[in-house]
């Protein structure tokens, strides 16, 4: 036993030698360090509210302002409109709202985009919804290319049109939502 014992603790005391025999007495290692930047985007609104003026009947519209702010150049926009509810108060059954002009759709414009391709800037509604409990109709998506160097930051514009179209609708204040959506082009 005492042998092994003598054995294992010159091999330990051996090796160890052997080991600091050899160390360096300082080094270095360099690793290549990456990270990929993914598309991202941003939409805000600079006003909390918009007036869309007065009226008594007839067809009217609001541009309301938003702002989008992407790391490439081209985005999908699209909206979401409700009608007009007195007193903002969707579940009120008393007076109808004022209804969106389904023909007209939402005319979008930006200070440095246009849309591709053929379309055009005029987003049609395509389907019902509900936005933050006020019932909303929501348009289809075009994309629209920035002429900033492949980014897009600027501010949008999209155009609104509602038809009050009763002439014995109680006064009063009248209002509803606006959403702009945008999406990264993969």
């Amino acid at each position: 036993m005492k042998r092994t014992m003598l054995f294992v603790m010159a091999g330990l005391l051996l090796g160890g030698a052997a080991y600091t025999g050899y160390a360096d007495t300082d080094g270095d290692a360099t690793v290549h360090v990456y990270v990929e930047v993914l598309p991202n985007v941003a939409v805000g609104a600079p006003f909390a509210s918009v007036s869309a003026g007065s009226v008594q009947s007839g067809e009217f519209s609001c541009t309301i302002t938003f702002t989008v702010d992407a790391n490439l150049q081209k985005v999908w926009l699209s909206a979401e409109v409700t009608p007009l509810f007195k007193g903002d108060d969707p579940n009120g059954t008393e007076v109808p709202p004022i209804p969106i002009d389904l023909t007209k759709g939402v005319e979008i414009t930006c200070d440095h985009a246009t849309p591709t391709g053929a379309s055009d800037n005029i987003l049609d509604y395509v389907t019902p919804g509900t936005l933050d409990g006020f019932p909303s109709q929501s348009t289809d998506s075009t994309e629209f290319e920035s002429s900033q160097n492949n980014h897009f930051s600027q501010n949008v514009y999209a155009k609104v049109t509602w038809n009050q179209d009763d002439p014995e609708k109680p006064t009063g204040e009248y209002s509803g939502l606006v959403k702009l959506m945008a999406v990264i082009v993969p």
